[in-house]
């Protein structure tokens, strides 16, 4: 217990002094680009607790944290190595994200039915806006028509009972 307490004191002493050079200007920002490590080791933690403690299903929800820090920290990554130019177009995986986390948790958990509702949700929305961001198409035009088909079929559908 001593000796772990050492190691972990002194990495952050060693961060605390590399954060205080890098304020102070006296080195330079060499993490610059690798911050999003500071997300995606986590998450890779997450995942490694539950499948290195056999992969229990009631320790399933480590999995919803560790799907949405890997999946944003490997969003930074990217956005930090094109110098955000396409943060515009990708910021729908932040849904996916989420998204992810809630599927790992379905499928490595109970499979409860009613998790996969927000995962289909949040990932059919993140598609829609992720489609129509690469795809310049303004599929927003195109909601009051679907509107209308649903009311239609909510109206005549076959969900209508003969009594009316």
């Amino acid at each position: 217990m001593k000796q772990r307490n050492i190691l972990i004191g002194s990495i952050l002493i060693i961060v605390g002094l590399l954060f205080s050079l890098e304020s102070m200007g006296i080195i330079n920002n060499p993490w610059g680009s690798l911050w999003p490590l500071f997300l995606v080791i986590p998450g890779i933690a997450f995942h490694l607790a539950f499948f290195l403690s056999g992969a229990k299903k009631h320790l399933a929800g480590l999995l919803v944290p560790g799907g949405i820090l890997l999946v944003i920290g490997s969003l930074f990554i990217f956005e930090t190595f094109t110098s955000w130019q396409f943060s515009h177009l990708t910021w729908p995986v932040y849904l996916f994200a989420v998204s992810f986390g809630l599927f790992e948790l379905y499928f490595f958990g109970g499979r409860e039915a009613g998790l996969l509702i927000p995962v289909f949700i949040l990932a059919v929305v993140g598609i829609v806006f992720l489609l129509e961001g690469f795809l310049e198409f303004p599929i927003f035009n195109l909601w009051p028509f679907v509107l209308i088909v649903v009311g239609i079929y909510i109206m005549f559908g076959k969900g209508q009972s003969k009594q009316g």
